[in-house]
């Protein structure tokens, strides 16, 4: 058992700190999903937490069976504003690796890390190494004039500087604009890098290396599952930029703007009604502005997210008359997710076939 004696006073730190934060007791409610229960933990386990469920599932898709992890974002969650517990946070102290997806997309983490820092668990941040693009809040409120939405949709996207090739160098994420804005949040770059099978490569590889290193002589078998994981990921990619060329349009109205990667990569466009954050309300003009762009460039469908409140979006549905769809972003499961037994390639597919039918 890996707990110190210095974790009793952990707690008491830890007390004081949920305090502050409100003291959620989200995780308890929720608790995590329903398969890590199955896991018979054993000594040659590694025991792993993450806080999306793409580090989730692709721990445990590399780790396979000598892990057992454990998202400490519960079912239904947004990790945007999750606060952990203080039971949760010991035991991240008693793990042997914490796995974060970091660009300031879980608010608790620093706290967290400050926290379990000097405990021997390893601490990982799984998009260190990627570039990030820069977040353009314009793009959020409707002010998409510069898209100019052709109706041929050719697909060249000059504007954008998607060249077709996708060679998947992550040197063409070099990202040069500079979005001077002030920011109503603390997120420059979008987080939201799982989103983009390309980028997730990247993440699957730290996860592996991070396993590697706490049990290397599993290494032959860690990498196998990893090629798998990254095979798997190189065919979502070529899904997704053939429906992508096929659509007839490029554009997307969606309940919050996480779905910047899809625009860098695929040269899809999306118009969020609130902002990188699901907090960013859009104000009365910036809500009329959306209306009015969904209603000028026919924007018939309005996609939902499945742990993001409806209420501002469905205003937009309500005055531009669209239908709904659903997108997932993944950050967290949701009850019928689970259920279904559903994996990060399982929601994606769905996610491309939504998609086909927005851009109809």
């Amino acid at each position: 058992m890996k707990i110190k004696s210095s974790l009793f006073a952990l707690i008491l730190v830890l007390s004081t700190f949920l305090a502050a934060c409100g003291g959620q007791d989200q995780a308890e409610e929720s608790g995590e999903s329903e398969e890590n229960e199955e896991i018979e933990v054993t000594e040659e386990t590694l025991k792993i937490y993450t806080t999306i469920f793409p580090l989730e599932d692709f721990a445990r898709k590399i780790g396979g069976e000598y892990v057992d992890v454990q998202n400490m974002v519960p079912v239904g969650a947004d990790a945007h504003t999750f606060e952990p517990t203080a039971r949760q946070m010991i035991e991240v102290a008693e793990g042997d690796a914490f796995i974060y997806n970091g660009a300031g997309l879980e608010g608790f983490v620093d706290a967290l890390i400050n926290t379990v820092g000097e405990e021997n668990v390893t601490i990982v941040e799984a998009s260190e190494g990627i570039d990030l693009i820069d977040y353009d809040h314009d793009q959020s409120h409707g002010d998409h004039e510069e898209h100019g939405h052709e109706e041929d949709h050719d697909h060249e996207h000059e504007e954008h500087g998607h060249e077709e090739d996708h060679d998947h160098d992550h040197e063409e994420q070099g990202h040069e604009e500079d979005h001077d804005h002030e920011h109503a949040h603390n997120h420059d770059e979008d987080p939201h890098v799982w989103l983009d099978p390309v980028l997730s490569i990247a993440l699957a590889e730290n996860i592996k290396t991070t396993l590697i290193e706490l049990m290397p002589e599993q290494e032959e078998y860690f990498t196998a599952n990893f090629n798998e994981v990254k095979e798997e990921l190189e065919a979502l990619d070529a899904e997704f930029t053939q429906m992508a060329e096929e659509a007839n349009k490029d554009t997307f109205l969606v309940s919050h703007a996480g779905y910047g990667y899809w625009e860098e990569r695929y040269g899809l466009n999306q118009v969020g009604i609130t902002g990188l954050s699901p907090t960013n309300e859009p104000s009365q003009r910036q809500l009329q502005e959306i209306i009015n762009f969904a209603n000028e460039y026919e924007l018939n469908y309005v996609l939902y997210e499945q742990n993001i409140s409806t209420k501002v979006a469905e205003v937009v549905q309500d005055e531009v008359g669209a239908e709904s769809l659903y997108l997932h972003n993944l950050e967290a499961l949701v009850a019928e997710d689970v259920e279904n037994e559903e994996d990060y390639f399982s929601l994606m597919r769905k996610n491309i076939e939504s998609l086909r039918t927005a851009l109809e």
